[in-house]
């Protein structure tokens, strides 16, 4: 006999890992999926590699604390050592992060599904809840289905078009507070006139995020679009641009081309924000001794054409703070179409960071990126709700 009966909401990484740990604790489950399979935003992750988690230390925003304290329960070792089991090897790169060992995460939803078949977990695609009601009861297009005890993983609202869409009325209406979602990990949009010409040129850069003072800074590389930056570093400053924005602050993103140059060691990490143009001096001096290379331009041979030669265009006295804070003047964020990860979302606080189960409606658990928690590019956000699905499965 099967202990209980365990209704999962939502089939992405963490309702996949609270199905598989629940029917492996002899629970009757069944997996509703609003989309026609499950796994979708699972297979676009880290590029089609699926950065699965992060070794370093955490990088989460919204509520930090609650992420700490769920990976305290549930640490990388842990995650990593579920997917071994699954016969899933993987691999750090140099820089913590983890990926499958064959590169491809197609690998990862297939150990997923085949647990999911070998364990009887009832799977059904292209059920939309409508309505979550104790007892507990899921409401959708299709019928209605009771269980003991629901797990509530239908993620947030970034990337549509692999299945996100807004479920958060299913905890408001038990209750649960809703911090306002908005899009995290997405581009930039900036003045047209400093990016004109240049869409489709990727550089290693230092960007900082300045309001009032410098806000935050990440290095990496940035991609030129028509409409502002992209990359992974860009994207990193997202959730504070938002945030300035949103309160009607002037933002300006300065790009320091310094890792171009060869003056500052490339490396994909946040940084500490500093004054643009801290490393004016440095720069100068850079300038000064190329001008000893044959053709008088020093530029030549630094800087892609497109660059440089936009560059060259201002007078020469400014040219040492453009290649040091080269000023972007922000107007927006791009939308959840683009973004990659939500910021926002159900209150933190009423579930136990130990088990995700809330705190005074038994049966009632919440996982993954539907909660206000996000974290920065690099594998957490998936390790998040692995960690989370696997605390909730492991509960019910």
């Amino acid at each position: 006999m099967k202990q209980h009966k365990v209704l999962i909401i939502g089939g992405g990484a963490s309702g996949l890992a609270a199905a598989i740990v629940s029917a492996q604790r002899g629970n009757q489950v069944t997996l509703l999926e609003r989309g026609d399979r499950v796994g979708k935003k699972l297979l676009a992750t880290g590029n089609g590699r699926c950065n699965l988690a992060n070794l370093g230390a955490p990088c989460y925003f919204g509520d930090p604390d609650f992420a700490r304290a769920v990976l305290a329960h549930m640490p990388v070792e842990k995650v990593l050592a579920f997917f071994e089991d699954l016969g899933l090897p993987t691999r750090p790169d140099g820089a913590g992060r983890v990926y499958p060992g064959c590169n491809q995460a197609a690998a990862v939803l297939d150990v997923l599904r085949a647990q999911l078949d070998a364990l009887d977990v009832r799977v059904i695609t292209g059920a939309e809840v409508k309505t979550l009601k104790p007892g507990w009861q899921a409401v959708t297009g299709q019928g209605n289905y009771t269980a003991d005890s629901v797990v509530v993983c239908c993620g947030g609202l970034a990337a549509p078009k692999l299945g996100a869409a807004n479920a958060y009325g299913l905890l408001t209406g038990l209750g649960c507070k809703l911090i306002p979602p908005a899009p995290a990990l997405a581009p930039l949009e900036t003045e047209k006139a400093p990016v004109k010409g240049l869409s489709g040129l990727r550089l290693p850069v230092v960007l900082t995020l300045c309001g009032q003072r410098p806000v935050a800074a990440a290095m990496g590389e940035a991609l030129f679009a028509d409409y502002g930056v992209s990359g992974v570093c860009a994207m990193q400053l997202a959730r504070d641009a938002e945030n300035l924005l949103r309160k009607g602050q002037q933002a300006t993103l300065y790009m320091d081309f310094s890792p171009t140059l060869g003056l500052t060691e490339y490396r994909m990490e946040r940084a500490t924000p500093q004054t643009p143009g801290h490393n004016e001096q440095q720069v100068r001096d850079w300038l000064h001794d190329r001008q000893r290379l044959p053709g008088g331009d020093p530029l030549l041979g630094a800087l892609p054409r497109l660059l440089r030669e936009k560059l060259q265009k201002a007078p020469a006295r400014d040219l040492p703070r453009l290649l040091c804070a080269y000023p972007l003047p922000l107007t927006g964020v791009r939308g959840f179409d683009q973004a990659q990860i939500t910021q926002g979302g159900i209150d933190c606080r009423d579930f136990d960071p130990a088990t995700l189960g809330h705190r005074t409606l038994p049966g009632l658990y919440a996982c993954g990126e539907i909660l206000n928690v996000d974290g920065d590019c690099g594998g957490y956000n998936l390790q998040f709700a692995f960690a989370t699905g696997l605390l909730a499965g492991g509960d019910t």
